[in-house]
């Protein structure tokens, strides 16, 4: 689960540079998703949301977010 590792970094960064807010969004989708690939898709929907309406953040997390959004792409439940 490298898409774990990358969450990992997210919170972080989020950390270290105020964002708790938006780190306490994602984490929220990541407790309400009821089994792996719900959470994945929850934490993914939250990190293309930063993505395009919160660019000044998502500036600070653009490589995991990336990496996170790529690696759906070889999901295939998700596709």
């Amino acid at each position: 689960m490298n898409w774990m590792k990358d969450l990992y970094s997210i919170y972080q960064k989020l950390d270290a540079t105020g964002f708790e807010e938006v780190k306490k969004e994602i984490l929220k989708a990541q407790v309400y998703g009821c089994n792996a690939g719900e959470v994945y898709y929850l934490v993914l929907q939250q990190l293309v949301m930063i993505k395009k309406d919160k660019v000044q953040i998502y500036e600070v997390i653009k490589g995991e977010v990336e990496s996170i959004i790529h690696q759906s792409k070889s999901m295939i439940y998700l596709n």
